[in-house]
């Protein structure tokens, strides 16, 4: 069983039970998520990978950086090029194309193992962008975006949906970016990625539909939804 399914099998029981309203945030859903990756990896002795400087790193983390510029407003996304950058950076110097975040990564053990702290860790852009062309392994085994519609009621909340719909889709765009970042010999940035989407509404049916509608899917990046 691959470390995504077993997640994703494990979160999924917990928030179909009776447990969905022991989350009160996406954060919440995120620290679950961490400790199964843990439980799993820590049981087969492959939570901690020595970095080649000499450092011990976890191979969970949360709001790992993108290895790409983006433009995120309101529900928008786009994904911003180095060459765009610097050239919308000398017609504007106020114009701002900030790194995204993936809510939560499990790091490749052969890439930390191969890489220094500072490259891992992926918060020393210049640094991380020079090591990207002498990847030998993928940087990530698994990328998560999670988005979570909690009720109370029994009321629709329409807009909140739709809030959250356009969050799941921004979100989604931003794993299809990774997912699809230039390959240097072939080696893929991430090996999975996945939206998962949890929500307790009584519309279910409403809520379906209106993300099967509202997100273009692409075959590399999966849209689970989890509906108590």
């Amino acid at each position: 069983m691959s470390l995504l399914v077993n997640l994703m099998t494990e979160i999924k029981a917990v928030f179909l039970k009776d447990r969905a309203y022991s989350f009160f945030t996406e954060h919440d859903i995120h620290s679950k998520l961490a400790h199964i990756a843990e439980d799993t990896l820590g049981i087969q002795r492959e939570l901690y990978v020595k970095t080649s400087d000499g450092f011990m790193a976890s191979r969970v983390h949360h709001e790992y950086p993108t290895p790409f510029r983006c433009l995120m407003k309101g529900s928008s996304f786009r994904k911003v090029s180095e060459e765009e950058y610097q050239q919308e950076r000398q017609k504007n110097r106020r114009f701002r194309a900030r790194r995204g975040y993936i809510d939560f990564v499990v790091l490749n053990a052969d890439y930390v193992a191969s890489n220094k702290l500072s490259v891992v860790s992926g918060k020393r852009y210049a640094e991380f962008l020079e090591n990207l062309g002498n990847r030998r392994f993928p940087t990530l085994d698994l990328a998560i975006e999670v988005v979570y519609f909690l009720t109370f009621d029994q009321k629709l909340h329409k807009g909140i949906m739709e809030r959250r719909i356009d969050s799941t889709n921004q979100d989604y765009q931003k794993l299809v970016a990774l997912m699809n970042f230039p390959e240097p010999h072939k080696i893929p940035f991430c090996k999975e990625a996945a939206m998962l989407f949890f929500s307790n509404t009584p519309h279910k049916s409403e809520l379906q539909k209106k993300l099967g509608s509202s997100i273009k899917r692409d075959k590399k990046v999966g849209l689970h939804s989890f509906l108590k």
